[in-house]
């Protein structure tokens, strides 16, 4: 006869556990999500709401203002005073309307939604006769001469309807901010509806998922314990290294054949001492390690730095999860070396970036970084300029010479490109021998200049060198402009086309001698 706690751990099966966690999970993220969703639409009304009362209150201020401009041009003395205020009267009476019409009927550019309520709609309602005689009024001051008793007669209105105005807008700036609160108020019992909600549905959730779990772990481990010769077979024939730690002290217990392998040594170099003696606790991510396995986390590929017997580093990927062995808590932890997989990515992304011949970026990776700072140059409003440099008669020195003269060509021109350049600047090969300079925040006066030293660099490696053929580049600056290169490649395009003019252009003016070629 099963007792009631192994009835409800039978009775607790897998997919039942599984079906019951996907629902929570649904419970959980559709509170979540509604959540946000109201705290967005609270945010969004406060901004609105903000807007509207500030332009509420400010037609109070705009009212008075063109009431105040009125009686001063009534006073004004001079012509130039009078044009003043009745440019000062067009504008506040222009912005006072669009004000008026927005609040009630919305405006974007203002951010008005123009969404009122039905108390809102009846003030405005209420001021629109005095808001019309007072447009009018102002309206009549500006279409009449200096001087003449039409004016006086319009100040004299906007005077009678200014109070009644002045009452209802109160009202309104009132109405809005309460209607306002409000919003806020039924937003804040809101969120804290949803989060009672979402505490109840996570207490559920560890009542009906995971303690069941737990019970049925609890379960499995215990009927473990009784197959220690299982595990003896598993650390035996496990293609991983798998060391048994003591719980508390982390000491290794025991390990397998794979065990001695990774850390070059047989088992009596490793047994008896803590896992902490073989990972270097310099490192953040093995302090992170022993830090979750002492906290009884699973872990699954956590990557570790490990210190063999012969004190090398080996990168290794370590999995954990506690057992019971022999009575006594313990981890079972499998580490497998990456060290090789990890210099074969690294070798791999080194090769994906870097030209092999010239240690230069290549030309996919050129390519990007340009695309990155065209972007950032339309960002900061700042010049970028490129260079784009091909090595004269490279084929004739191949031809003539032999290609290992034409690599040595190509390396000495790329090692002088990375030794000229500023640090955040780009020097790439192209392809065969053709380069390409990314000079940011750089006019092209300054890349003339650096085109300039490195052609005079260049004379001087050949002098000193003495090779039997020239060694001379030719170089094409551009500035990008947005307007014109609406890609990398219409860019290099615009250097390459100033590079062959510039190359003509030497071919024609210069001694054929010339060793060099430059813009």
């Amino acid at each position: 006869m099963l007792s009631s706690p192994d009835k409800d751990i039978a009775e607790f099966t897998a997919n039942r556990f599984r079906l019951r966690y996907v629902i929570a999970l649904a419970l959980i993220a559709t509170l979540t999500l509604i959540s946000q969703w109201v705290i967005q639409l609270s945010m969004a009304d406060e901004e609105h709401d903000s807007r509207v009362v500030n332009i509420a209150g400010r037609q109070r201020m705009l009212s008075q203002k063109i009431t105040k401009t009125c009686y001063y041009l009534l006073g004004a003395g001079t012509t130039e005073a009078r044009r003043a205020a009745r440019e000062q009267l067009q504008e506040a009476l222009a912005l006072w309307r669009r004000s008026h019409s927005g609040l009630q009927h919305g405006d974007q550019e203002l951010g008005l939604p123009g969404t009122n309520s039905p108390q809102v709609t009846e003030l405005f309602r209420a001021i629109e006769p005095d808001y019309q005689a007072m447009v009018m009024a102002a309206s009549s001051v500006l279409a009449a001469p200096d001087g003449t008793d039409e004016i006086q007669q319009a100040v004299r209105r906007l005077g009678e309807h200014e109070g009644a105005f002045l009452r209802g807008m109160d009202a309104i700036v009132f109405r809005y901010d309460g209607e306002a609160k409000e919003k806020v108020d039924f937003a804040r019992h809101l969120e804290l509806w949803l989060g009672a909600l979402t505490i109840a549905v996570l207490l559920l959730e560890a009542r009906f998922i995971f303690a069941p779990a737990v019970r049925r772990l609890r379960h499995d481990m215990h009927r473990h314990e009784h197959h220690k010769e299982d595990l003896e077979r598993l650390f035996a024939a496990s293609p991983t290294a798998m060391f048994l730690m003591d719980e508390t002290s982390l000491v290794i217990i025991r390990g397998n054949s794979k065990a001695e392998a990774l850390m070059g040594c047989s088992a009596d170099g490793f047994l008896g001492r803590p896992i902490s003696d073989f990972l270097d606790t310099q490192h953040e991510a093995n302090r992170a390690f022993l830090e979750k396995v002492h906290t009884g986390d699973i872990l699954n590929e956590y990557e570790v730095l490990l210190i063999d017997a012969r004190r090398s580093i080996v990168e290794a990927l370590a999995s954990s999860c506690r057992i019971s062995y022999s009575n006594r808590r313990s981890y079972v932890i499998g580490i497998t070396d990456i060290t090789e997989i990890k210099k074969a990515q690294q070798t791999l992304r080194y090769y994906a970036t870097f030209d092999e011949m010239t240690a230069l970026v290549n030309r996919r990776t050129g390519l990007l970084m340009l695309s990155a700072e065209m972007e950032r140059a339309i960002r900061d409003q700042r010049p970028l300029t490129v260079c784009f440099i091909d090595i004269d008669h490279l084929k004739v020195t191949n031809d003539q010479h032999g290609h290992h003269e034409g690599d040595w060509m190509i390396r000495t021109l790329a090692a002088e490109l990375l030794e000229s350049i500023r640090a955040g600047d780009v020097a790439a090969r192209l392809g065969g021998d053709e380069f390409l300079l990314i000079l940011h925040d750089c006019a092209e006066n300054d890349a003339n200049l650096l085109v300039e030293r490195i052609g005079k660099r260049l004379d001087q490696i050949a002098v000193d060198e003495a090779r039997p053929y020239r060694l001379s580049a030719s170089f094409g600056v551009t500035v990008y402009d947005p307007a014109r290169h609406a890609t990398p490649e219409e860019l290099i395009a615009a250097a390459d086309s100033r590079m062959y003019e510039a190359k003509h252009a030497r071919r024609t003016l210069m001694p054929e001698s010339t060793r060099i070629g430059r813009l």
